[in-house]
């Protein structure tokens, strides 16, 4: 936030001292190279303020692995990123189903792998709760043909 501030800041300050001295040139003939040196002058002004400013990038999804070697690692680390994510959006969606349906549950787990084509198969459901066999219904009835486990 405060390298969005000095931007800003840099900026209207820049823009204020170009339009003053573009008022105060002496003639039209070097208004194209005035403008050039204007625009130079601005874009490093702005760069200087977000590069003196400690600014970093993190990426969010470090996906479980330490250090990123060869591609073999990258391709690893975004296959397990994308099971994750499919994994944590199917238990949330099958949680809502259940609620939704008023069937109560302790836990919802999901067991899901990648095939070589890229697509996500769901290799089973895991329901832990008290009505397992209106929950495989209901779970079967809205995901599809898909194992439901009792789990503890």
């Amino acid at each position: 936030m405060e390298l969005l501030k000095k931007v800003i800041f840099v900026s209207c300050l820049i823009s204020i001292v170009i339009s003053i001295a573009d008022t105060l040139k002496p003639d039209e003939k070097f208004s194209h190279q005035l403008k050039f040196m204007f625009s130079l002058i601005f874009l490093t002004a702005l760069i200087t303020t977000v590069a003196g400013s400690n600014f970093e990038f993190e990426l969010p999804v470090s996906a479980g692995i330490d250090s990123l070697d060869g591609y073999e690692n990258i391709e690893a680390a975004a296959d397990k990123a994308a099971l994750d994510s499919a994994q944590l959006s199917l238990t949330d969606m099958i949680s809502r189903i259940l609620t939704a349906q008023g069937i109560s549950f302790e836990k919802i787990t999901a067991d899901v792998n990648m095939t070589e084509d890229g697509s996500i198969n769901i290799n089973w459901i895991g329901y832990c709760g008290d009505d397992i066999e209106n929950a495989g219904a209901v779970i079967k009835n809205n995901i599809g043909e898909v194992e439901v486990r009792a789990i503890e």
